[in-house]
């Protein structure tokens, strides 16, 4: 892990404290632990009491604090958690650091897909198949419609330009909502699990559609587009509802990163989306086990 390195600034040694919690916000114990700071090089690790706690004095303390923490059973965590501001070179003496570690619940078998791909209609809406990854039949391999994706394009110049993305989810009760998940940040991140999404997707909140632009116009100096680079999606499809309108089965699945607009040069305009989906329309898991076998292994 890397941290964004500030400007020089007068040394200070403090004990750093931090305090491990699960999803639940009960205390973890025997998490292994490791404190740093931006110019640390011989980082110590150790682990938590039965109350979740691990404290180390770091020494020569510069710019961001952060760690690494890890336990069988739990998704890892990373990232920086303080840095200075204020005036401050140290942390306050009596801070206790909250780092929450995800549980390991009910990893299963996902479907993993890295998507580039180009309207082969641009401004018409054309179907998209989640699970196969691909436009539906005859412009793809895909079989059924999860959701209808209207690209267009406007390119004049590299000065005066207009894209833009409509994504419509097909079926009642389907859709798609965010969830925050910070990003890389220069060069270093925030404190994060490497389990984006919460291990059980949401039965509320989904949105039938969603909207992104990307557009420039010569008498402002840089272009204006609605990614947020902290948020990615979780969606749910091909919804069964029984005669009481409850759902008895769907298909659920989560992006790292949100749907991004996707051009080159002449008329293709499209999108790129980068996802998990479960396959399974009895479960709700959000956890790939390709995911949870990794953090075991490591």
């Amino acid at each position: 892990m890397t941290f964004v390195q500030g400007c020089l600034a007068t040394s200070r040694d403090a004990i750093v404290t931090v305090r491990i919690i699960d999803d639940e916000g009960k205390p973890i114990n025997a998490v292994r632990s490791t404190l740093a700071h931006t110019d640390t090089f011989n980082a110590k690790t150790g682990f938590t009491d039965a109350d979740g706690m691990y404290s180390d004095e770091l020494t020569k303390i510069f710019a961001q604090i952060g760690g690494w923490f890890e336990k069988p059973g739990y998704y890892k965590s990373s990232g920086k958690f303080w840095g200075w501001s204020s005036g401050l070179l140290v942390p306050p003496a009596d801070t206790n650091f909250t780092v929450v570690l995800k549980r390991i619940i009910d990893p299963v078998p996902m479907v993993y897909k890295k998507i580039a791909a180009y309207s082969p209609r641009p401004g018409e809406p054309v179907g998209f198949d989640l699970e196969i990854g691909d436009w539906v039949h005859p412009d793809g391999k895909g079989k059924i419609t999860d959701m209808l994706i209207t690209a267009t394009k406007n390119y004049m110049s590299a000065n005066e330009f207009s894209f833009s993305l409509s994504v419509e989810f097909i079926g009642e009760e389907n859709g798609i909502q965010p969830f925050y998940y910070p990003s890389f940040i220069g060069a270093g991140y925030p404190l994060k699990s490497e389990f984006p999404p919460p291990q059980i997707a949401p039965e509320l909140g989904y949105l039938k559609n969603i909207e992104h632009f990307s557009k420039k116009i010569p008498t402002e100096r840089r272009a204006k587009n609605s990614l947020n680079e902290n948020i990615s999606r979780i969606f749910r499809v091909r919804t069964v509802l029984d005669e009481e309108g409850k759902i008895v089965s769907a298909n659920y699945g989560w992006s790292f990163k949100d749907i991004y607009i996707e051009s080159k040069p002449g008329d293709f305009v499209g999108f790129s989306f980068t996802y998990y989906y479960n396959s399974d329309s009895k479960s709700r898991s959000l956890e790939p086990k390709e995911i949870a076998d990794r953090q075991a292994k490591n």
